[in-house]
């Protein structure tokens, strides 16, 4: 059943990230200082001020004597746009980058941006129009099944939902409502249907009662957080006696195409590290649904596991643990690297 989502909180953690939006000028006429590509960065906040950029090519900067701007929100005034301009360069073209503030209660939508380029011949305006993308928001989440029926001796699939616009990258986590219990899925992919998506699995004896799925859209330095509850039903037969094993991973958020990417972490059976387990290295394409074996690593003496492949796609990374007759199985978060 979709619960919808009970509560949102806002928290700011980390440093900015700029997503960058192509745009125009309105009208090419008026656009003779200025060429090659375009691009703006510029979303409405959670919280605070941000700054808005936008990144455009000068025509011969040599006989440039200043550059200013102003940027119009929907409904509101004016503001001023500073210019990085540099006089006295000899290239052909400068990269300038204009800056501004946007606020938490400023709209979303089209803004209109002027330019003003004054040269020895006179000054002349070229109008573009930015795209400000709106505040990141969570609409709505999901664990399927919900209750969560737990079957002795079997681990059950957990999956999770998410509907969310405008964020950056998405995580969830499935935390027990008594505490001390919790399944971190990491990042959830975001699909063809534009939804996010993720799965783990409970074992036999996971804590039955009221969980909470937390979900947390995050873009620019800003996070918001969406729960949702559900409930999970303990095995009519009781649990099975293995140890608890759990898998970490970690792998670089960004690699150049045909760099390396090393996936790492540590494997623990109960609190202690697991040595010389096999453990399956698992590649998921970001926009698909399907995870295929990558290959296998082994765990050292200390328990940890490393294994390097190429990068040729954006994608999910994850490492499963098989399970044994004396340890169960465990899956670890999906670990999304950008391919550039």
């Amino acid at each position: 059943m979709k619960r919808r989502l009970r509560s949102l909180l806002v928290t700011a953690m980390g440093a900015a990230v700029l997503l960058t939006t192509s745009f125009a000028p309105a009208s090419y006429a008026r656009a003779g200082d200025f060429t090659g590509d375009a691009s703006a960065a510029a979303y409405v906040p959670l919280q605070n001020d941000v700054e808005g950029t936008v990144t455009l090519n000068l025509k011969e900067p040599a006989k440039v004597t200043g550059v200013t701007g102003g940027i119009e929100a929907p409904g509101k005034g004016v503001r001023t746009v500073t210019f990085d301009f540099r006089a006295g360069d000899t290239a052909a073209t400068q990269k300038i980058v204009g800056r501004w503030r946007i606020g938490q209660d400023d709209p979303a939508g089209e803004w209109k941006l002027s330019v003003v380029v004054a040269r020895d011949t006179g000054t002349s305006t070229t109008p573009f129009v930015v795209q400000v993308s709106g505040k990141q928001g969570i609409s709505a989440a999901k664990v399927t099944p919900d209750p969560v029926r737990l079957v002795t001796g079997k681990d059950v699939k957990v999956s999770v939902e998410a509907t969310v616009k405008d964020a950056a990258s998405v995580s969830a986590k499935l935390v027990s409502a008594g505490g001390g219990e919790f399944y971190d899925l990491g990042d959830l992919a975001r699909e063809s249907d534009g939804k996010y998506r993720g799965s783990t699995y409970f074992a036999d004896d996971t804590a039955p009662g009221d969980w909470t799925l937390e979900v947390y859209a995050h873009r620019n330095g800003q996070t918001l957080k969406g729960v949702a509850g559900f409930t999970v039903s303990a095995p009519a037969a009781g649990a099975s006696k293995k140890t608890k094993s759990r898998v970490t991973i970690s792998a670089p958020n960004k690699v150049r195409a045909g760099g390396t990417v090393k996936v790492s972490g540590k494997v623990y059976r109960g609190t202690k590290a697991y040595p010389r387990k096999t453990v399956e290295v698992y590649f998921k394409v970001k926009g698909t649904r399907t995870y295929k074996l990558l290959g296998f690593a082994k765990t050292t003496s200390t328990g940890r596991y490393a294994k390097t492949y190429t990068a040729r796609k954006d994608g999910y990374y994850r490492v499963r643990v098989p399970g044994t007759r004396t340890t169960r199985a465990s899956l670890s978060p999906q670990e999304f690297v950008d391919v550039r």
